[in-house]
């Protein structure tokens, strides 16, 4: 990353709710509570100094900095819990949270150090006494950072943003961000500082509490200029005390009186610089400039003139937005987002009109109406902020029939974390998540995942169900207070602009007419160039970076700088268009294939087109053979079969089941196909064949995948399992999905190819071959190793790509086409899939062979109007790959293998 230089500025503002103002529903009255998510204006210039403080390495970032900047504070606390050890707090933050429920609804690391008291009847027992603890550590980490060079001082209070390491309560304790404060030295500024802060604590037990203490209890103004003058003390205290101890910061509190002191921290000239490996992808959206935008304006900021411009977009008129545009796919999932002025306000909003939406979905008017839900009542929340107030929103619902609602926190803080886990569920009308904390990359994965919960309309013209993803103003990772709140609407085209139209037109219209309220929720002229100031120098997310994450420039085997057909393509918003009109695409990169669960785990694969060889001369073309030509000769199957087997050098299976567990056995081909087999064999609609060699591989034609070659494919065959030889010495897996069949009797297939030791190593040229059997197949393969064969400096390797084959296979199969999440200690789990497997292995030796049905509607033959290969003589005419009741051990590498 780049390079952030140190500045002082004259001056910090913390912008506070002096004066609170939100109105949720159309008959509800001004709520001024702290609650409320009402906040007042805050300067603009301050965000064009913000701006420029990362102008230098920031601008062409692939991600937003507040992706760096998460990833880093996690990091950051990792690391100080990894080192420090204390007796008067506990820790918490940073690593992702364990729950138990499915390992796809991942809970990410909270990028932000809790420490934990716990209630006390000694010092620190209250907010006030609590308060005096973090001025001491704030003061104390101040020393440290500035001596190592990594920063200028700590903030006492939320304010200009997390741009500075900022202390903030915690019932019982404090919670620190880290700030942009570097992984390494950052960790150990923490470490030194909570050290000398535990033993503060356990000095100030033995010395009187002064009553001034007390003044800063509560969350007054005059409570918060106390924390303020505190720390200014403790400051000048460690400027004038060379020797400044546990001891003395503990006199230093015991003799606090109340008042201010002079203190003025000199100036630091020092660069912060990170090294986060692997952070940055590669992809990179392109330049595109947009439809002009309709008169009217929501004042919202959801709409655009210009998309990832690289300089600053012409200056905008009054009212107009911040830049961040709406995007679709070319399925039509759409994402639009509206910024308000804080957090709070954003999360309030996206619970109660997503209790709303959800309502009107189920009830007798909605698109839901018939789905046997409407009069069911369904509100789940799981580590929301704690300020949220959900259930008095939900209890203050007159009919309650039809809302099916989720709120979840994406990152949570342990503090909101119960040890009740919620159960999944299905057929949602909306679902909230605050996703303040989480990176592009996460969104994008709970994008994915929760669309899977949501209630489809079955008109594909009328509303479904939506996802809210929610950004919180006060702990955005780099502005904080100054980024605002952000809530992202996420549907289908016609759901996202049904609930604008339905719900936010009708709630901006009653703000307005309430001056106050309006003017504490929408951004106003300066702010909306302030936020399009820091969304052109990458400090936030665009929605577009939701369809960016984790993709390559170009498709695996394609040639750099062409463009490449298949992917997901982002579109931009139609103004003024139907409401189901398709909108014009442009590329991006890929969703899954198989099940959007697996976003960020698949990259898509560019297939050439196969082509019919060139005629000899151009008066007389030679026709290209067909197998299902009427009239021709049956071939010698059995003959073929013979001549095809002997491609393999199959050896013969032992006579008695082996011992997988041993080391440094390697798994047989009827290992794998016996186990398959096995585990699979309760699934009707699951073919598994016999793994093939690449000499085999090379026989392909269209009758490859027929009844008549592998009896176990019948017309209700929908996955087809077949494990593929590399190099004679390693498994991958080709894992493919059949549609529903079209007139001509071919089926749509896709295939997901998955090499547990080499990810990104792709056969691309030889799976072109697939579109001789399954013409017009699309292919994505899994980026996750699974396999790890390397034992420390020892490189001792483990073989165990055959236990991960059959392992992927089964899980696949079994569990919606869904990849399993790669283990953290992969070795480990090698061995315990060969313990299972090994309990296996002698009934699934003994499980009967597949059959042919005697039917001969439910066999499968060979496409009609397929591809046509280009093909050498030397290849001969061998219709199809080996048959099922091909076994064999371990093939011996031919010279033409991988």
């Amino acid at each position: 990353m780049g390079k952030a230089k140190n500045r002082s500025f004259p001056s910090r503002s913390y912008p506070r709710s002096a004066t609170p103002g939100f109105i949720l529903g159309p008959k509800s009255a001004i709520d001024t509570s702290a609650r409320a998510g009402g906040r007042l204006h805050v300067d603009g210039a301050r965000v064009f100094e913000l701006c420029d403080l990362f102008a230098p390495g920031t601008r062409d970032l692939p991600i937003p900095l507040s992706d760096v900047a998460i990833q880093s504070k996690r990091a950051v606390c990792v690391e100080v819990l990894r080192t420090f050890k204390g007796k008067n707090f506990q820790l918490s933050g940073g690593n992702p949270h364990r729950d138990s429920r499915s390992p796809d609804w991942r809970i990410h690391g909270y990028p932000m150090l809790c420490i934990i008291g716990g209630a006390s009847k000694v010092f620190p027992k209250d907010q006030g006494e609590w308060r005096a603890v973090q001025c001491v550590f704030g003061a104390l980490l101040t020393q440290q950072i500035r001596a190592r060079g990594i920063g200028i001082e700590v903030v006492s209070r939320e304010g200009f943003g997390s741009v500075f390491p900022t202390l903030a309560d915690l019932p019982d304790g404090i919670r620190l961000d880290p700030g942009l404060l570097p992984p390494g030295a950052g960790a150990a500024a923490i470490a030194a500082a909570l050290t000398v802060t535990d033993q503060f604590i356990t000095e100030m037990r033995k010395l009187k509490v002064p009553e001034s203490i007390g003044t800063l209890n509560g969350y007054t103004s005059a409570a918060l200029e106390a924390v303020d003058r505190l720390m200014a003390v403790l400051h000048d205290h460690a400027l004038t005390t060379p020797l400044a101890n546990a001891s003395t910061y503990a006199t230093a509190v015991s003799r606090y009186t109340g008042r201010a002191a002079e203190c003025a921290l000199p100036a630091v000239k020092a660069t912060i610089a990170y090294e986060l490996p692997g952070m940055l992808p590669i992809a990179r959206g392109p330049k595109k400039k947009l439809r002009p935008e309709p008169e009217e304006d929501s004042g919202y900021g959801s709409e655009s003139d210009y998309e990832d411009e690289d300089e600053p977009a012409p200056k905008k008129k009054s009212g107009k937005s911040d830049g961040d545009e709406e995007v679709a796919t070319r399925e039509g999932f759409t994402v639009k987002k509206i910024s308000v002025l804080s957090g709070m306000a954003a999360l309030r909003m996206a619970t109660f009109y997503g209790m709303h939406y959800s309502k009107a979905l189920f009830n007798a008017k909605g698109s839901m109406k018939d789905s046997g839900l409407t009069g069911t009542q369904l509100l789940n929340a799981w580590a929301p902020y704690f300020e949220l107030d959900h259930d008095p929103i939900y209890q203050g619902i007159v009919s309650k029939d039809g809302v099916r609602l989720l709120v979840m926190d994406g990152a949570p803080n342990p503090i909101n974390i119960t040890g009740d886990a919620i159960p999944k569920q299905n057929q949602l009308g909306a679902v909230v998540i605050d996703t303040t904390n989480n990176t592009s990359s996460e969104k994008a994965e709970y994008l994915a995942f929760f669309q899977a919960l949501l209630a489809s309309a079955p008109d594909s013209k009328k509303p479904g169900g939506l996802l809210f993803m929610v950004e919180s103003a006060s702990k955005h990772p780099t502005g904080g207070d100054l980024v605002h709140g952000v809530m992202r609407v996420c549907g289908t085209r016609v759901s996202v602009r049904a609930f604008f139209t339905n719900f936010l037109k009708n709630h901006l219209e009653i703000m307005s007419s309430t001056t106050s309220a309006y003017g504490l929720t929408v951004l106003d002229d300066n702010e909306t160039l302030a936020r399009r100031a820091m969304l052109t120098n990458r400090l936030v997310m665009r929605n577009g970076d939701l369809f960016r994450t984790g993709g390559t420039a170009s498709p695996v085997g394609s040639e750099p700088g062409v463009s490449k057909p298949g992917g997901v393509e982002l579109v931009g918003s139609k103004p003024g268009g139907a409401e189901d009109a398709p909108a014009v695409p442009r590329p991006s990169t890929d969703l899954p294939l198989l099940a959007l669960r697996n976003r960020g785990k698949v990259r898509r694969v560019a297939l050439r087109p196969l082509v019919a060889p060139a005629p000899i001369d151009g008066s007389k073309k030679k026709e290209v053979p067909s197998a299902s030509a009427e009239g021709r000769e049956e071939p010698d199957v059995a003959s073929l079969k013979k001549q095809f087997a002997a491609l393999g050098s199959f050896e013969a299976p032992p006579l008695v089941a082996p011992n997988l567990e041993a080391p440094g056995y390697y798994y047989e081909e009827d290992d794998i196909y016996n186990l398959q087999r096995y585990l699979l064999r309760n699934q009707a609609n699951v073919a598994v064949l016999p793994g093939v060699s690449r000499p085999q591989w090379l026989q392909m034609g269209p009758a490859a995948y027929t009844t008549g070659v592998h009896p176990a494919i019948t017309t209700n065959t929908q996955i087809i399992i077949q494990p593929l030889n590399r190099g004679g010495n390693h498994w991958a897996l080709l894992y493919i999905t059949l549609g529903a069949p079209d007139p001509l009797g071919g089926r749509h297939a896709r295939l997901l190819y998955l090499d547990p030791l080499h990810p990104n190593d792709v056969p691309v040229e030889d799976l072109r071959l697939l579109q001789l059997p399954f013409p017009g197949i699309e292919i994505e393969h899994c980026d996750i190793p699974y396999q790890d064969d390397n034992d420390g400096p020892l490189l001792k390797g483990q073989d165990s790509c055959g236990a991960w084959v059959v392992h992927l296979a089964v899980h696949l199969a079994s569990n919606g086409h869904v990849l399993p999440p790669a283990s953290p200690n992969r070795r480990t789990a090698a061995l315990l899939l060969r313990h299972d497997h090994n309990a296996d292995i002698a009934a699934a030796r003994v499980l009967d062979l597949p059959v042919a049905p005697v039917d001969r509607r439910l066999h499968v033959v060979e496409p009609r109007g397929g591809p046509v290969l280009r093909r050498r003589a030397s290849f001969g005419s061998l219709p199809a790959l080996a048959s099922s009741g091909l076994q064999g051990g371990k093939k011996k590498p031919p010279s033409s293998e991988y």
